[in-house]
């Protein structure tokens, strides 16, 4: 696992998406290694992590106002497709606490170590996912700004 970031030092959202990315690298590495006791110590590791990750990223966007908050500023009228970011970002962020706990519990990974893998990189799917509607929605939001002060 990456030693570049420590929680306390994310103070951006920049960094936490950064540190995120290379949490699921982490995981990716992991899910080529074979499933035994060791991968699934440092899968748990990472996993939690990316979960104490979670609460840090909240903050800061409350600190800058929001989720999506520089979109909703400029669009009023989008708060419904960012409230649908959100609640896909509030369901990621469930799903991947489901997911750990039962591969921690063991019921999904001593016997079923194929199946957790692929639930892992399909989670990691969405979450990149929801990661470029994000952006898509923020430039479109730029875009949009700039070209109707111009």
């Amino acid at each position: 696992m990456t030693d570049r970031y420590h929680l306390s030092q994310i103070r951006s959202l920049a960094d936490c998406n950064e540190f995120q990315y290379l949490l699921l690298g982490d995981i990716r590495d992991l899910l080529e290694e074979p499933a035994d006791e060791v991968t699934k110590k440092w899968l748990l590791t990472v996993l939690d992590v990316l979960i104490e990750l979670m609460p840090q990223e909240r903050r800061l966007h409350d600190r800058n106002g929001g989720y999506l908050a520089e979109v909703l500023e400029e669009f009023p009228g989008w708060n419904r497709l960012v409230m649908r970011l959100h609640l896909k970002k509030l369901h990621l962020d469930y799903s991947l606490r489901e997911l750990r706990n039962r591969i921690r519990s063991g019921h999904l990974w001593t016997s079923q170590a194929d199946q957790a893998g692929a639930e892992l990189k399909d989670w990691m799917k969405m979450f990149r996912d929801l990661h470029q509607a994000e952006r898509s929605l923020i430039v479109k939001a730029m875009l949009l700004d700039v070209g109707a002060g111009g």
